[in-house]
């Protein structure tokens, strides 16, 4: 069992003064529970802060210009949850009349919030009792409970998002729920746990077992895989030529022309079956960029565009080059 008491007095006296916890707003919150997918909270802020002030509203949200909103958040990866934030504030300004719906169902429903966001939103934003469960949470309670079992099977996530539910429903819901989370992220940390100064201790049965710092059990991710790339940095008399993205990966950010080959034989023949020439300038340069599931190895070639133009490409002014967005992996090999 949690000391669910302990825990909130804890709360109150030691968390973070975070912009999106001196507000009740759902959108504010559902903003920061996006943002804070995947990445650490001293990331986030100077975003979330940028973010709010250009687009302080629901409505706001749903008519921006799709790119500029991509490049608002350039950096924060995972772009494609802003897609679906973008998408969800359109169906709140038509089907809830622009205001943030206070029902689980309607939360859940709309696009890119899954259990833990809708969870978070209502509890911390409508003080309603409904579990969020994240990495932090999971960690929390697996040692809390000694829970050995696998929690990268969804299975036994969902087991304990249900026990937590017993748990938040005996609780002031906003307070737990980011009690937890805090707990988390400050002292029941992945490594070298602060169990000296846990809440919990004394309820915690793997601090009793001395088994802290080996749950939660993770079982091994699927290897990366690798992906040898060549990249042209490639110029015209007009500006940059550049790539639109269409696949689900960094979908809609801009990037350099990029074809999966080990050599620039390879796409020097390619570019030329379809009539365009290129002159290579200069050596080549190598960067790595490392996603969660793939790798870019990218060997990267300055050219020139002599003659013909992919269907694919654009070229974009130099002065406007900055104002698109773009994949981090290619904007730094500009810089």
């Amino acid at each position: 069992m949690i000391d669910i008491r302990a825990l909130e007095r804890w709360y109150q006296a030691h968390h973070r003064d975070l912009p999106f916890r001196q507000t009740k707003d759902p959108y504010h919150i559902w903003v920061s529970e996006i943002m804070l997918q995947q990445t650490q909270v001293e990331t986030v802020l100077p975003f979330f802060e940028r973010f709010i002030k250009t687009y302080p509203d629901i409505k706001t949200l749903a008519e921006a210009d799709a790119e500029s909103l991509q490049r608002h958040v350039e950096g924060l990866g995972y772009y494609r949850r802003f897609r679906l934030m973008q998408e969800a504030a359109k169906i709140i300004l038509v089907d809830h009349d622009g205001v943030f719906p206070d029902d689980h169902d309607k939360v859940l429903a709309l696009p890119g919030i899954g259990r833990y966001t809708a969870g978070a939103i209502m509890s911390i934003a409508f003080g309603k009792p409904y579990s969020a469960v994240d990495g932090n949470v999971i960690r929390v309670l697996s040692r809390v409970l000694l829970d050995e079992q696998d929690m990268r099977n969804s299975a036994n996530v969902k087991r304990l998002d249900a026990i937590n539910q017993t748990f938040i429903e005996k609780a002031d819901p906003a307070i737990y729920t980011q009690a937890l989370m805090e707990l988390g992220a400050l002292v029941c940390r992945p490594r070298q746990p602060r169990c000296d100064i846990c809440p919990l201790q004394k309820n915690c049965l793997a601090y009793q077992a001395g088994r802290q710092e080996t749950l939660p059990y993770l079982s091994k991710k699927e290897p990366q895989t690798v992906h040898a790339c060549i990249t042209l940095v490639l110029t015209h008399p007009k500006g940059y030529v550049l790539r639109k993205r269409s696949e689900e990966l960094l979908k809609g950010m801009y990037e350099w022309p990029q074809f999966e080959a080990e050599s620039i034989h390879t796409v020097l023949d390619h570019l030329e079956q379809l009539d365009i020439q290129i002159e290579i300038v200069g050596e080549p340069r190598r960067y790595r960029h490392v996603f969660t599931h793939r790798i870019w190895e990218m060997t990267v070639y300055q050219a020139r565009l002599i003659s013909g133009m992919h269907p694919e490409w654009q070229v974009i002014d130099a002065d406007e080059f900055n104002d698109i967005p773009m994949a981090v992996a290619h904007r730094k090999i500009k810089k």
